[in-house]
């Protein structure tokens, strides 16, 4: 039988990966999310897919990948604690983002950020079902 501290090092080891596992699904569903075309439901308008291919994501304020999914790679990589950050390079952006010369805002990045305590709970929920 396993000692009282074995037991205490395995319910913080799994602890910490199930921790780690929402954080990282939220954090992808978060970018997943922005990054969704109006004609699939999200906030972005797609004409020629050039904002969606201008996505860069990195972490801990590095940029380290480019491409409409480059977060899921820099995702995987994240550790808790880590920072993941998620931009666009594309020059209209911040017009698309935040709306400009009388056209509404977007608000893709910003309406899939508001969300992340929903993503979070439904993620913790999904472990907590798969776990038992």
């Amino acid at each position: 039988m396993a000692g009282f501290s074995a037991q205490v090092d395995a319910f913080v080891s799994q602890t910490e990966q199930r921790t780690t596992a929402v954080f990282k699904q939220s954090a992808q569903d978060v970018l997943a999310d922005a990054q969704t075309p109006t004609a699939k439901g999200g906030r972005m308008r797609v004409d020629t897919g050039f904002l969606r291919n201008s996505h860069v994501s990195g972490l801990n304020g590095s940029t380290s990948l480019s491409g409409p999914e480059s977060y899921v790679l820099t995702i995987a990589q994240a550790k808790l604690g880590d920072a993941i950050t998620g931009g666009w390079t594309a020059n209209y952006a911040v017009h698309r983002e935040f709306g400009a010369r009388g056209q509404a805002p977007d608000f893709f990045l910003r309406g899939a950020a508001q969300k992340w305590p929903a993503f979070v709970r439904t993620n913790a929920a999904k472990l907590k079902a798969r776990i038992g």
